[in-house]
Parts: structure tokens; sequence; C-alpha cells
């Protein structure tokens, strides 16, 4: 009888991850796409929004998953027109490449300058397009990675040769924190998502920066 219940007791739970497991996917990939995102793009491209380049190249669309895919995704091998290098190539949408290409500019070019006296030649990219969930979770919502529309950042790489990064740096040097809040801060203008290290757990090595649409208007920003 207690080896009856037993198997009964393993069975239920191996049913009971099925279902977790099951639940977790559908979140994901039957969670469908929302209209504005195609028209997002679809702006960004006719007002010119990237410069093609050796260093920005439309892709084939990404068709993958459930809700996952950018309608005209980039493949981005530096920003800025090559000026600024990526560690590794990324591949996002035109609104968060001219977004990123803004940042750069006109936030973290200048902070470098003032806080170093040197200009940022590198980032260091932990992730782009990638269908998954927010942090990975099971039940999570899904991640702007899904559509191109986010990027993670770690570290920035400047022209006298030193790296500044946001998980050893974020409670480091003086100026190395400077620099970093500065870059975090300025963010927060140009991107409706940014979660730093102060943010979350999860974030504790990297900039997380994306386009989503809190609420209607798409006027809300979450800055964290």
């Amino acid at each position: 009888m207690i080896g009856r219940m037993h198997r009964m007791t393993a069975l239920a739970f191996v049913f009971a991850l099925l279902f977790l497991f099951g639940c977790a996917e559908r979140s994901l990939y039957s969670w469908r796409d929302q209209a504005w995102r195609k028209d997002a793009e679809g702006v960004c491209l006719a007002k010119g929004g990237y410069e093609p380049s050796a260093f920005v190249q439309r892709m084939r669309r990404i068709n993958d998953k459930g809700a996952c895919g950018v309608w005209y995704p980039l493949n981005v091998t530096g920003a800025l027109q090559g000026y600024v290098g990526l560690s590794k190539p990324a591949t996002l949408n035109c609104p968060l490449t001219s977004a990123l290409d803004g940042w750069l500019y006109h936030v973290v070019e200048p902070a470098a300058q003032r806080v170093y006296g040197a200009y940022v030649t590198k980032i260091q990219v932990l992730s782009s397009y990638s269908c998954r969930t927010r942090n990975s979770k099971a039940y999570g919502k899904v991640s702007e990675h899904s559509f191109g529309n986010a990027i993670d950042i770690a570290a920035f790489t400047l022209s006298d040769g030193r790296t500044i990064s946001v998980e050893h740096d974020w409670r480091g040097a003086p100026q190395d924190r400077v620099f970093l809040r500065e870059a975090h801060k300025g963010a927060c203008s140009l991107f409706t998502t940014v979660i730093g290290p102060d943010g979350d757990k999860q974030h504790y090595n990297h900039f997380h920066l994306d386009l989503a649409r809190h609420n209607e208007a798409g006027t809300y920003r979450y800055c964290k």
C-alpha cells in the first residue's frame, strides 16, 4: 500500500512538472505579437532610422516560435558608423538600433569625455535577439529580446585601453561610479525600459535597455 502511494505521488509530481513546463511554453510561444511592433519598425525604416553600412545590414525577417521574431531585423556589428565596436554581432530592430546610436552619441560618449578624457571604442554585448521569457523564467512574460527590441550591455572599453564593467565598477572607484550612473540615467530618456544593478538581482552585471510599450500611448518609462 505504501509503495503504491509513493508511486502515485511520484506520478503526480511528474504530471505537475509537465503542466508547469507546458504553461511556460504557452506563455512564450502562444502569446501573440502586437500590431504596433511592425508599425514601429516600418516607421523607423521610412524615416531613415539607421544608415546602411558595413556595420548595419538588413537581414531576412525572423519568424520564430509563436510570437517571437523581428519583421525587419538588422545585423549590427558596430554603432555610430563603426566608431563604437560591439563585442559580438547584435540582431536588433530598427528603433532599438537608432536608440542605441542616440544613447552612445548623446549620453555615453560625452560622459566618457567628461569623466576620463577619453571616448568609448567598444561595448560588450551580452544579449540581443533571443526567443525567451523575461529573465528566462517559467511563467514570465515574453522578453523584449524576443523581438530584437532589447540589448544587454555589460562593459565599455575606452580609447585609453581601460574597460569599465557594470558588474565590477558600479560600486567601484568614484569616477567609474559617476560614468556608469550617467550612462544609466541618460538611457532613461531614450529607452522605455532601463534596468541596472540596483534594479534587481538578475541585472547585477549589465544594463538592460529596451523599447517596450508599457502603456497604450507608449509614454510610460520604467527606469531602475
